[in-house]
């Protein structure tokens, strides 16, 4: 068995509970087998060890809300689809070293599968880890995917894409600041074709994440039962009581409304209507937060843009470890992936971050890419800073080569 000890650091679980001075985790083949004070915690004699002595280690931040790449409605050409390919690659790798551990590829439909069960294969390293999410869209909405009206056809398309490999699905419940036509306060579906869709997804165990900014669209997603609300950028008081009576999950993506992503925007229709949203957006996530509603991460960005988010909850009145918890924990839970990461926690896999400063104190340290001393998924460390480079293992070590049979002469 391989058994290693992360020793000497202050452990914040990701539960919010209080941090453990002088901690140590067990990890034995990828997964937590314990943890607790050093006192308290028993390290074979065969485990190799990482000194974090001095710094702060916590659970892999997970994102929900990432284009990892183009929706799935991509054209079928080749050599396009190995640029995009490379190019999620590139997003995933420094999405792992910006101390992300976990992404949710949105919209990536059947096209990305693949590359969610290389990573998870391990032929394809140093990435975060991906969930793919398939789209199921009305005709002329907000997103672009799996077009797809009425009950019976939206079931159709659900069940399609969890056939292809897509293990969540996204919708829009509401128009967005994306495209000229669109006003955000259209909705896309009826409150009886979010229904269907929710309904066909829980007999698959695949979550839903439902785009809605307001007014009577995200109603329909909350009687729906969507698990997860996505933006709400124009959300009042009626929405959130919704959302938190329903016990759903507001994913807030206030980076999408932020100064730094608004500047760079070019659609003039676009960045007015994220000017005027800005301080609506960050009105109702503190109310959110005072009104005890369940907040989870996303950003509708991209590498390390979480670490932005969680600067911007503190911002809203969350404390750090709040906001921790919010990014860890809770979006886990959102996506039902609570019993494998999240916390740091025996049973789970060692998904985590070794911090050089404590964001209990200041949340911003997570933003700097110096501060992110090692990342670590299923308990193989993936990235260092240089100070701890000698706890990365050079050698090549993956699974067996892959072979891919074609039809050829014989």
């Amino acid at each position: 068995m391989n058994t290693q000890a992360i020793v000497g650091s202050t452990i914040i679980d990701g539960t919010g509970s209080d941090p453990v001075v002088n901690g140590t985790i067990l990890i034995r083949d990828g997964k937590i087998v314990d943890v607790g004070s050093s006192d308290s915690v028993v390290v074979p004699p065969d485990a190799s060890t990482i000194d974090a002595t001095g710094k702060f280690t916590m659970p892999g931040i997970l994102d929900a809300h990432v284009h990892v790449t183009p929706n799935q409605d991509v054209p079928n050409d080749v050599r396009l689809n190995l640029r995009i390919g490379f190019s999620a690659i590139n997003t995933l790798r420094q999405s792992l070293g910006a101390g992300v551990t976990t992404v949710v590829s949105i919209g990536g439909g059947p096209a990305a599968v693949e590359l969610t069960n290389a990573i998870k294969a391990g032929y394809v390293d140093k990435c975060a880890n991906q969930i793919t999410a398939g789209v199921v869209n009305a005709s002329g909405g907000h997103v672009r995917g799996r077009h797809a009206d009425g009950p019976w056809e939206i079931r159709k398309a659900v069940r399609e894409l969890a056939s292809a490999g897509c293990t969540m699905i996204k919708t829009a419940a509401t128009g967005g600041f994306q495209w000229e036509h669109e006003r955000v306060h259209w909705p896309d579906y009826t409150e009886e074709e979010l229904t269907a869709l929710v309904d066909e997804c829980r007999m698959r165990d695949m979550p839903v994440a439902a785009h809605a900014h307001g007014h009577e669209g995200l109603k329909y997603a909350v009687n729906a039962r969507v698990h997860m609300v996505h933006h709400g950028a124009l959300i009042d008081d009626e929405g959130l009581e919704a959302i938190t009576k329903a016990d759903l999950y507001f994913v807030p993506t206030l980076f999408t409304t932020s100064v730094g992503r608004v500047a760079k925007v070019e659609s003039p229709w676009t960045k007015e209507r994220m000017e005027a949203a800005y301080p609506i957006h960050r009105e109702g996530v503190a109310k959110a937060h005072k009104m005890g509603t369940k907040i989870a991460l996303g950003t509708d960005g991209g590498p390390g843009d979480a670490m932005i988010e969680l600067s911007e909850f503190v911002d809203c009145g969350m404390s750090p470890m709040d906001a921790i918890v919010a990014g860890t924990r809770n979006t886990a839970d959102a996506l039902s992936i609570l019993d494998r990461v999240g916390t740091l926690e025996a049973g789970k896999d060692a998904d985590l971050l070794i911090v050089a400063k404590n964001p209990l104190d200041d949340i911003d340290v997570l933003q700097v890419q110096d501060n992110i001393s090692l990342v670590m998924t299923h308990g193989k460390v993936q990235t260092t800073s240089e100070e701890m480079k000698t706890y990365l293992d050079p050698r090549l070590s993956g699974p067996p080569r892959l072979i891919v049979r074609v039809n050829a002469d014989a």
